[in-house]
């Protein structure tokens, strides 16, 4: 075993027993079974005993193992460096970072805590709801609660959306561990409703040190979301007044774009794909770019059914959205489209969640290039705007501009 392997697993043992260990995590997997991507190692007592839980995260599913703490040392040992290459040790002392380099030679780096209270180790805590509403003081400016807390019953819906979205938030946190400061852009933000509950509850629950900008048109939204902001003592949740297409970001953790105009969604996309974006997160309306492409050639088995003007709208809208994932699969992210509530709480239901995952070959490449160009001559489309931005990106001469729906 290496020095600093030694030193590194030396530091978890000593913060479990200091009652400083926060938590663990191993990223960066090698081993050629990816569905296991990572493992979050958490302190948990059972019969009075420290115990190291490991729980490791697969593409579908978690799976959960405790170990005594001296097993959970040994497992670690075996493990960092050889399986894990970015490995991160959260203290409320300080946090430390294990790295290994493509020679697998091993770096540990030193940096300020992220978390300023440890683990309880209570093994049967009681899950905590995802967000209060007492004492909100962002909710009560939305309008969604009263004086005493209690969600408005005309804002009921309001407030289930909020709800679903940051459940959605939570499901993809797993792909923000390790991040110092988690890089978060809100575009077209509207009033802020989900803006607010994704900063609140990746600070407050998740315990992340965020940054996070939401990005709006209109001036008097900015405003009032800033002094919200205020209000609530989110202190590093920041709104600015900016179209999606002029907003300029190196890199990013998270980009979130809800209910952004037809090829404003896209605009919002080529940013997150050029910013290298963990996780992405769109909620496309209002497809009308493709739709005005659209022609049905006879010899198309479809030409019968979309003879119809409705049904010929909701195809554009999944051919629109079924070639946004196609082209986030090209560039490395692993996407799913599925409905965000139910259609009577909001028509505007769909969500694309994309994470970033490895490259595809060249080869993977050309065959998602393949089923791209299929879809575009079945339905004679010239071009998607997104792949056009894609491909030509300082070409601004075809661009199209567009605001925002409301929130």
């Amino acid at each position: 075993m290496d020095k600093v392997l030694m030193e590194f697993t030396e530091k978890v043992n000593s913060s479990i027993y200091k009652h400083t260990f926060v938590k663990l995590i191993l990223s960066k997997r090698v081993l050629e079974n990816q569905e296991m991507n990572k493992i979050v190692v958490k302190y948990v007592e059972l019969k009075n005993e420290p115990n190291l839980q490991f729980v490791y995260k697969y593409d579908r599913q978690d799976a959960t193992k405790n170990f005594t703490a001296e097993e959970g040392i040994k497992q670690l040992q075996s493990m960092i460096g050889n399986n894990f290459l970015d490995n991160y040790l959260y203290t409320t002392k300080e946090d430390w970072e294990l790295k290994y380099n493509n020679k697998r030679e091993p770096k540990i780096y030193k940096q300020k805590p992220t978390f300023s209270e440890a683990a309880d180790g209570s093994h049967d805590e009681q899950k905590k709801r995802l967000l209060s509403t007492k004492n909100n003081a962002y909710l009560k400016s939305l309008g969604i609660t009263d004086q005493k807390g209690e969600i408005i019953p005309s804002m009921s819906a309001k407030y289930k959306q909020v709800e679903k979205f940051v459940e959605i938030i939570d499901s993809l946190s797993g792909n923000l561990e390790g991040c110092n400061p988690v890089k978060i852009a809100d575009m077209g933000c509207g009033k802020g409703y989900l803006t607010f509950a994704t900063y609140d509850y990746l600070t407050n629950v998740k315990e992340l040190k965020v940054d996070m900008k939401g990005v709006e048109t209109q001036e008097n939204l900015v405003k009032f979301c800033q002094n919200t902001a205020q209000k609530a003592q989110f202190g590093r949740l920041e709104f600015v007044q900016s179209n999606i297409s002029d907003y300029k970001a190196d890199s990013l953790d998270m980009l979130i774009a809800l209910h952004a105009c037809d090829t404003a969604t896209d605009d919002a996309l080529y940013l997150g794909i050029n910013a290298k974006a963990k996780v992405i997160v769109v909620a496309p309306c209002c497809h009308k770019q493709i739709r005005q492409q659209m022609t049905i050639k006879e010899s198309n088995v479809l030409e019968p059914a979309l003879k119809y003007g409705i049904l010929m709208e909701r195809q554009a809208e999944i051919l629109t959205d079924s070639l946004r994932a196609l082209i986030l699969n090209k560039y490395g992210y692993k996407t799913k489209i599925f409905e965000f509530v139910e259609y009577d709480n909001t028509a505007k239901n769909l969500i694309i969640t994309a994470e970033l995952g490895e490259m595809p070959s060249e080869e993977q490449q050309k065959k998602i290039q393949a089923q791209i160009d299929d879809i575009k001559n079945r339905f004679g489309i010239k071009y998607h705007y997104l792949e056009k931005l894609i491909e030509n990106p300082a070409d601004q001469s075809w661009r199209i501009l567009n605001a925002q729906c409301e929130k």
